[in-house]
């Protein structure tokens, strides 16, 4: 799949792809990390790339309506155990703030 036709789905349609099995999630994942390369230098929005994460956590088999479909967390109030977060604070960027644990809305 190319990037124009991933963008013809909303999450839901490549959950349901990736459900019937006309692509795998690590295809999708492939798909956003190399738009998000290529997007990231305009629009400086991804604070703490997690990329290595979501490569070895793609096949923990998930569920849910958009289960295979990535995503990015808010480093706000999200914390990841393990993953650098700034709670959206120089500060805390600067301090390198390490989660000891993941927020609710992570292992959600």
């Amino acid at each position: 799949m190319k990037f124009s036709e991933y963008v013809q789905y909303d999450g839901i349609g490549l959950a349901q792809l990736v459900q019937n099995k006309e692509i795998q999630a690590h295809e999708l994942l492939e798909i956003a990390i190399q738009r998000a390369e290529h997007t990231h230098p305009q629009i400086n929005a991804i604070v703490i790339p997690m990329y290595e994460q979501a490569v070895k956590n793609v096949n923990n088999h998930a569920n849910g309506p958009f289960a295979g479909v990535p995503f990015l967390l808010k480093d706000l109030h999200q914390q990841y155990a393990g993953v650098a977060t700034s709670f959206g604070s120089k500060s805390f960027k600067n301090a390198q703030y390490i989660a000891n644990e993941n927020s609710e809305i992570v292992n959600r």
